[in-house]
Order: C-alpha cells, then structure tokens, then sequence
C-alpha cells in the first residue's frame, strides 16, 4: 500500500508543497469569509503568513540542494532518514 508522503522525495519539497497547499485551501477561505462576514480575527492572516514563509524557506532548501545536485542519487527511505 502506498503512503500519502512519497518516500523517494526529499524533505523540503514535501513540507513547501503541503505548506502551499494548506495557505491555499485553509488561510485563504478563512481570510475571504472573514472579510465576508466581517470578522476581525486574524488568525487567517497569521496562518497565510506562515504558510507562505514556511513554502519560502522550504523551496529555497529544495531548489538551491536541486541546483547543488544533492538529489540526484536520492533513494526510496523512511521519513525521518530522507534528506532536506
């Protein structure tokens, strides 16, 4: 059976991925219902936030291993022996 998190990827790319998704299918409906029904919590603006440098940091992780050729060689293992 195969598991949601892909074994053969490293690290960094799975958190951006899944820090961009939950900015953009969690924070950013919070931000527009409450702009909607006029909240004035910001917990949709700190969540958007720190979806949005999480992605930022991870990408960057990923991208400068991805131009280093870190990956290049990268095997099928456990999450917590995979690289960032």
């Amino acid at each position: 059976m195969k598991t949601f998190i892909p074994r053969d990827k490293p690290r960094s790319l799975i958190i951006s991925v899944i820090a961009g998704l939950i900015g953009l299918f969690v924070a950013i409906p919070l931000l527009y219902t409450g702009a909607v029904l006029k909240w004035e919590s910001q917990i949709g603006t700190f969540l958007l936030f720190a979806c949005e440098l999480i992605f930022a940091a991870m990408w960057s992780v990923f991208v400068i291993g991805s131009v280093n050729g870190k990956y290049k060689k990268i095997e099928e293992k456990e999450w917590s022996q995979q690289v960032w």
